[in-house]
């Protein structure tokens, strides 16, 4: 059918979805969700976030944790980026998308989901 633009704007609307489901965040937009849940810091009540996962003891899980910060603001930046650079162009233009334009924002959207899925979700203490 070649809807390059349609296959985009799913892809990233079911991902948002997704998560949002997951972590029972109904209560905001899709820009304001990725940057509270990917954001540094400790979770808030009714704010879970996406961490990455680890034993702080394994030496190599000490480097990613180092690494978390940094990573935490990559993912939030990403999943700003393509939520308002990618989403928000596919649903509010009927601009076609060339098939390359479309295999690379799927591709995007394929390996942010791929990490996310690598991340723990983390709850405000009390929270379950």
């Amino acid at each position: 059918m070649h809807q390059y633009r349609v296959a985009v704007r799913e892809a990233a609307e079911g991902l948002t979805n997704h998560w949002k489901n997951r972590l029972g965040r109904n209560d905001v937009g899709g820009t304001k969700f990725w940057q509270e849940t990917l954001s540094p810091g400790e979770p808030k009540p009714g704010i879970p976030k996406l961490v990455w996962p680890g034993e702080s003891a394994d030496k190599t899980v000490k480097s990613v944790q180092r690494g978390l910060e940094p990573l935490g603001k990559a993912l939030n930046a990403l999943a700003t980026g393509l939520n308002m650079t990618v989403r928000n162009v596919a649903t509010h233009t009927l601009n076609e998308l060339s098939e390359q334009e479309g295999m690379e924002r799927l591709a995007a959207y394929s390996y942010f989901a791929r990490l996310l899925d690598q991340c723990e979700i983390r709850k405000a203490d009390g929270e379950e």
